[in-house]
């Protein structure tokens, strides 16, 4: 577990994010980070201000989507660090630690589904073959792993308990498509990350690429 890392005062990488501690401090780096990477102020709320938006400018809504803007780098003193992790992937520490003692308390799609209200309601008409594609377009572009649909997390991964509401909008989208299926677009990167009614959405364009020919149902 990171949190072993931490009180061992040993290099790690969490996600999209490289830890070094040097002499007292710690040192986070995003990715593709290089010798000329940018230096952030040296606080806390530094990184969230950073990490608010991707390399093309558009807002992540999603702390662990794998859209995090590259090349920059923080240097903290080395208490700071457990809250550093916090500020980048929130709860990220606290649900690791509770899928190791087993008190991780997962919640499934139907649960969240079943919550809904209004427009989001209908995510719950999406078949199970839907739901997996879904989850592959969405899950597979984040850096937890989404335990609440099954999968095995090991001790170094980032769990996910629950559905978040990107998940449960892009049902609603999928379960739409089931009875009008739109038209594939090439993937545009200025759309928004959770954009999926705009063609050319990454994560839409993705799970209509998955999306059997002719499939209405599931």
């Amino acid at each position: 577990m990171v949190r072993e890392a931490i009180a061992a005062r040993r290099d790690f990488t969490f996600g999209e994010v490289t830890v070094a501690f040097r002499e007292g401090r710690v040192e986070l780096r995003g990715p593709r980070s290089g010798p000329d990477a940018t230096a952030l102020a040296d606080t806390i709320e530094a990184l969230p201000e950073h990490l608010r938006s991707d390399d093309h400018g558009r807002y992540r809504p999603l702390s662990g989507a794998r859209t995090m803007p590259g090349n920059w780098r923080v240097s903290l003193p080395e208490k700071l660090t457990e809250a550093a992790i916090e500020a980048i992937y929130p709860q990220a520490l606290l649900h690791q630690q509770q899928a190791a003692r087993g008190t991780l308390r997962v919640v499934t799609f139907e649960d969240v589904v079943a919550r809904q209200r209004g427009r989001y309601r209908v995510a719950g008409e999406l078949g199970a073959a839907g739901r997996e594609r879904a989850r592959d377009a969405l899950c597979g572009r984040c850096v937890r792993t989404p335990v609440w649909a099954g999968n095995a997390a090991s001790a170094a991964d980032i769990p996910c308990p629950e559905p978040c509401s990107v998940m449960i909008a892009l049902c609603r989208e999928a379960a739409l498509w089931q009875r009008e299926p739109p038209q594939a677009s090439s993937p545009d990167p200025q759309v928004p990350f959770a954009d999926f009614l705009t063609p050319g959405n990454e994560v839409r364009e993705a799970c209509l690429a998955r999306t059997p020919a002719g499939a209405t149902h599931g």
